[in-house]
């Protein structure tokens, strides 16, 4: 059998109400056995509390990690586009300085055949980049 101390202690009547009905419904044969039980449940609860808190941090953590790489591969993808983007605007600019164009037409005026082609493999090339990019998963 394991050692016993033996104290006295002061509790508040709401503390000791609780104690002595916990006693009752547990059926414990004294305010001991009954405060032993309580502070066993405590530990576990204790115990459970903080390993769920290390694991929900962990899975946090291991989350954040993965969108973060996740996004900075996005952001370097955005920025060759944009990059990309500014500089065909460049030489679309010097194109139309060198021909000294004052006016354009617009595709809502007239979209030619080579844009419908150009749209179309375009679209092809996304649609077999993700095929690739689902049949690798």
């Amino acid at each position: 059998m394991s050692l016993r101390h033996q104290f006295r202690a002061r509790v508040k009547n709401r503390n000791y109400e609780y104690l002595e009905d916990y006693k009752i419904i547990n059926d414990y044969r004294n305010f001991g056995e009954a405060l032993d039980a309580i502070l066993e449940e405590h530990k576990e609860l204790d115990d459970k509390t903080w390993s769920l808190q290390y694991v929900s941090e962990s899975v946090a953590t291991q989350v954040n990690n993965t969108l973060t790489d996740e996004l900075k591969r996005i952001r370097l993808g955005t920025n060759n586009t944009d990059r990309n983007t500014q500089i065909l605007i460049e030489v679309l600019q010097g194109f139309i300085q060198m021909q000294n164009i004052e006016h354009i037409i617009t595709t809502n005026d007239f979209k030619p055949t080579f844009l419908n082609e150009a749209e179309s493999v375009v679209q092809d090339r996304i649609a077999h980049q993700k095929q690739r990019k689902h049949s690798k998963q």
